[in-house]
């Protein structure tokens, strides 16, 4: 029977340790929660959608207004309420987040049609903008989808 060579109990716990330490090294990182964004601030381009993304579903499951103040971000949290600052002109709108995007480079929002309008830039494709986190909205409420009317009728003959 072959044996194994006997290994030091302080060897043994040194390697245990170690093994424990690089795990942790290589946990990722805790998922920042709204509470954490409350300082966060952004510059960069924001450009807007309307038309062809109305009533199509967003990223969290609603359906998108384009007469709503939302806005689509690629990591802020669902429902975080952002101060967007339009830097040609001054204008000041608060949205929420409901969509991820943009995904083009240097963009750092995507704007509703309103929220665009709002800033006074329903007319450009991009604007600078300055994005301040100042709070969480509540979700939205479902809105209940209304009973489908029958395309028949049917007619009875009395007696």
């Amino acid at each position: 029977m072959l044996g194994l060579p006997s290994i030091p109990r302080r060897v043994l716990l040194c390697l245990a340790a170690h093994g424990a330490l690089l795990a942790a090294a290589c946990a990722t990182a805790p998922v920042q929660t709204p509470r954490d964004w409350t300082s966060f601030r952004q510059e960069g381009e924001a450009s807007w959608y309307g038309p062809n993304f109305h009533g199509k579903t967003t990223a969290n499951g609603e359906r998108y207004n384009m007469l709503r103040l939302t806005a689509a971000h690629q990591k802020l949290p669902f429902n975080t309420l952002v101060r967007v600052t339009n830097l040609s002109n001054g204008k000041i709108a608060t949205v929420r987040i409901n969509d991820r995007g943009p995904f083009l480079k240097g963009r750092i929002l995507d704007l509703s049609y309103a929220a665009a309008r709002a800033l006074g830039a329903s007319g450009a494709g991009v604007i600078p903008v300055r994005i301040e986190v100042v709070g969480k909205a509540a979700p939205p409420k479902p809105v209940p989808q209304q009973a489908k009317k029958s395309s028949t009728t049917s007619t009875q003959a009395g007696p």
